[in-house]
């Protein structure tokens, strides 16, 4: 490793911004993919069967509230990632990317009605 990519990884490491800091990323991206994998755990409460269920509004809301989670989760983990990028010019954080598309995604799908088939 170059000596002064060496040194931007330390001054990142020990620097005051919490947010480019590479394990508060890490961190991040690891909670958004387990609240990404308890949103897919989710998915039937917002399906076919979850609709016609006499408490859907109940199911709609709590789907509604994971996923918010996960989005505020991702969108975190990608600003760090991104943080961090522009400070050590480190790879695109293409997973970040990926679980903020999903969550995106999820949104669309579950506003226009997609789940319910």
């Amino acid at each position: 490793m170059p000596k002064q990519s060496q040194k931007m990884n330390d001054s990142v490491s020990a620097g005051a911004d919490f947010w480019a800091r590479p394990q508060t990323g890490n961190y991040l991206t690891i909670l958004a993919a387990a609240a990404l994998q308890f949103n897919i755990i989710l998915l039937p409460l917002v399906g076919p069967a979850g609709v016609n269920a006499p408490h859907a509004t109940k199911n709609f809301i709590a789907f509604l509230a994971a996923l918010s989670f996960t989005t505020l989760i991702s969108a975190l983990a990608l600003y760090s990632k991104l943080r961090r990028k522009a400070l050590d010019q480190s790879p695109m954080p293409k997973v970040s990317v990926a679980q903020c598309a999903v969550c995106l995604f999820l949104f669309y799908a579950l506003f226009q009605g997609l789940f319910h088939i």
